[in-house]
């Protein structure tokens, strides 16, 4: 005889009015069972997101070109500020002329990066102001006369201080093709932490003086394809709270008391004996210099010509070779532009190099100085080139042979291309000079060449390692934006577009016919 089993958790002989266990009770156990379910992996999903924000305090940036991570430089800058600083985005909401729609896409780039900005510097204001129909945006313009929309405010709210960016210092546009759209480089990011680098400096701009009188480069000139011209890279230490200006020795009795930096670029006619020894004096009495060494060959002499400072640097541990360092490309041909690498030492200059090779047209050899009462200091190689047969020294006079590794009078590669020299100190050695086998590695031309953000970084950050601003070091990457192109006729394009939209519009229309159906069926 066939009995029915009671159903788990219904006591024996529980049933209703038909003989059969409750259904309600059945199905609140059943809920109940669901919500307790339901509460539970909220709750481990509440924790392991708890433990992820604790763990991982910042985004993960997953993108390639480090899209969403700021420069270490523009994270010690916005790290340094104390009081709240205003960005006002000052432009109309429709733009009307070529310059307000440049200006509004590049503000679209600035938007994403300074929501970066804000996420690690809350002291950071942004707004974006309507210059005619915004009150706001008009007190600004009476505010600051130089205010000229569309352009970035960027402002203390405390001191009243001011920067002002256009779509010059935020973009360039790059052209690719005939009527094509242009790739774009986001430069704001190096613009902006320049100014909130001179907002947060609190002091005045540091002098920075570069010699003149012996053929060095000139700041004056500004040609973009001039070897002989400094003026770009002054311009871009004017952007880092520095003041740049001349300086002849010649007839002078010292170097300038206000002087934070000598810059000495090179230079065909031999330093004087009395203006080394001022330039001597400056460094004996705790001054900084960047010396770019040159080199011009003397036929008559079959030497170098010398510079008139070459016992000044063997006192503080470097001696400038007569070598002239050469490369030797995969083909076999010689070239006297050499690839110079980051040294394998641990030294801050060095880590703040961009990793890719420096070229250096007509760059000397650095060697170590060994001269009796040379001063206590220490030489660090920052640069040097390739390894032998790939580069080398040649020590054979210009002219006399054929550049080939591997001469008597020949140095092997890797050597010496530029070197950095502190005052030695057991917890924190005070710099001294930095020597560069050549100064073409911050003229005109090369830093308007196609690696010229690689050569500006390296001279932006031995400025900023010799005046002590090591927060300022190292390379700020532009975000480069590159357009989409679609091959075809616009007839090609319209056709891409509606029969995009008719597949849209079956693949609804199917699977909502599905779901009735199924619905019917059951």
């Amino acid at each position: 005889m066939l009995t029915e089993e009671p159903h788990p958790g219904v006591p024996a002989g529980h049933t209703g009015a038909t003989g059969q266990p409750q259904a309600g009770t059945l199905q609140r156990g059943w809920r109940w069972r669901i919500l307790w379910r339901t509460a539970g992996l909220l709750t481990v999903l509440v924790i392991l997101n708890s433990l992820a924000r604790l763990l991982f305090p910042s985004q993960i940036d997953l993108t390639q070109r480090r899209s969403y991570t700021l420069a270490p430089q523009t994270g010690n800058v916005l790290e340094a500020l104390k009081e709240p600083v205003d960005v006002i985005i000052l432009a109309p909401k429709s733009p009307r002329t070529a310059g307000e729609q440049s200006f509004r896409n590049a503000a679209v780039m600035l938007r994403e990066f300074l929501d970066i900005c804000q996420k690690q510097q809350p002291l950071l204001h942004v707004q974006e102001l309507d210059p005619v129909d915004s009150p706001a945006g008009r007190s600004w313009q009476e505010r600051f006369p130089d205010v000229l929309a569309p352009c970035v405010v960027i402002a203390r709210a405390v001191a009243g201080e001011h920067e002002v960016l256009t779509t010059r210092d935020l973009v360039e546009f790059r052209a690719t093709e005939k009527n094509g759209a242009p790739d774009i480089d986001f430069l704001g990011e190096q613009a902006f932490t320049a100014a909130l680098t001179r907002l947060n400096s609190g002091r005045k701009p540091a002098v920075i003086y570069v010699t003149t009188g012996h053929g060095e480069l000139s700041i004056a000139d500004q040609a973009p394809d001039s070897p002989l011209g400094l003026g770009l890279f002054a311009e871009m230490l004017t952007q880092f709270d520095c003041r740049v200006e001349s300086l002849d020795l010649r007839g002078a009795q010292r170097v300038p008391h206000d002087a934070s930096l000598v810059i000495v670029a090179g230079g065909e006619v031999p330093w004087e004996s009395a203006e080394a020894d001022l330039l001597d004096t400056y460094l004996r009495q705790g001054g900084r210099v960047l010396f770019l060494a040159d080199y011009h060959f003397d036929s008559r002499q079959k030497r170098p010509v010398p510079t008139g400072l070459e016992s000044l640097c063997e006192r503080h541990g470097v001696r400038l070779g007569d070598e002239r360092v050469y490369s030797q490309n995969f083909a076999g041909q010689v070239e006297a532009v050499a690839a110079a690498l980051p040294a394998t030492v641990d030294h801050p200059l060095v880590r703040s190099l961009n990793t890719a090779p420096v070229y250096i047209a007509g760059c000397r050899c650095l060697r170590l100085s060994a001269m009796p009462g040379q001063r206590p200091v220490r030489m660090t190689p920052v640069l040097v080139s390739q390894a032998a047969p790939r580069a080398w020294a040649e020590g054979d006079p210009v002219g006399t042979a054929s550049p080939t590794p591997g001469g008597a009078r020949d140095l092997d590669g890797p050597v010496a291309m530029a070197a950095a020299i502190e005052r030695p100190d057991e917890r924190d050695p005070s710099p001294l000079m930095v020597v560069i086998g050549s100064p073409q590695v911050v003229s005109n031309r090369t830093l308007t060449g196609a690696t010229g953000r690689i050569h500006a970084s390296l001279g932006l950050s031995c400025v900023n390692w010799l005046r002590g601003r090591r927060e300022l070091m190292g390379d700020i990457p532009p975000r480069r934006r590159a357009a989409y192109h679609l091959s075809g006729t616009p007839e090609d394009h319209r056709g891409l577009v509606w029969k995009t939209t008719i597949l849209l519009c079956a693949v609804i229309g199917t699977s909502g016919f599905t779901v009735w159906t199924m619905r019917r069926i059951g």
